[in-house]
């Protein structure tokens, strides 16, 4: 199976390691952070609380990235009540865990692949009169 393409701000934010052509057409949706549901409760709140004004300021979410937060939180409740409640975690559920992470950059692995923009905007032509 191939690996799934990534993102061209991914892609942009990494530094385009494999130094491949961008995708110029790849569709960009309104960036921003998505309301939080009102049905989203206790430490799953908590976590979307926690993350999702980090992950704005960063610039990585889109109006369009709902699912795959609140599917992050969601599960980071079940994990916190199941602790909490003194039950053994299935591993289901801390796989799951980790793939919304890894997709959300907030697993130290998935950040150390990406760099932060340089201010100023991206003209590398300083680094050749230095």
């Amino acid at each position: 199976m191939a690996n799934r393409p990534t993102p061209t701000a991914i892609k942009k934010l990494a530094g385009n390691p494999g130094k491949r052509p961008m995708n110029d057409s790849e569709i960009e949706p309104t960036t921003g952070a998505p309301d939080c549901p009102d049905w989203l409760v206790g430490d799953a709140r908590e976590e979307w609380n926690r993350i999702v004004p980090e992950l704005d300021r960063l610039g990585v979410l889109t109006c369009v990235d709902n699912s795959v937060l609140i599917g992050h939180c969601a599960t980071y409740g079940e994990i916190v009540a199941t602790v909490k409640a003194g039950e053994p975690l299935k591993s289901a559920l801390l796989g799951q865990m980790r793939a919304y992470a890894c997709e959300l950059g907030l697993t130290p692995a998935a950040r150390a692949k990406l760099q932060s923009p340089k201010k100023g905007g991206n003209d590398d032509t300083e680094k050749f009169f230095q």
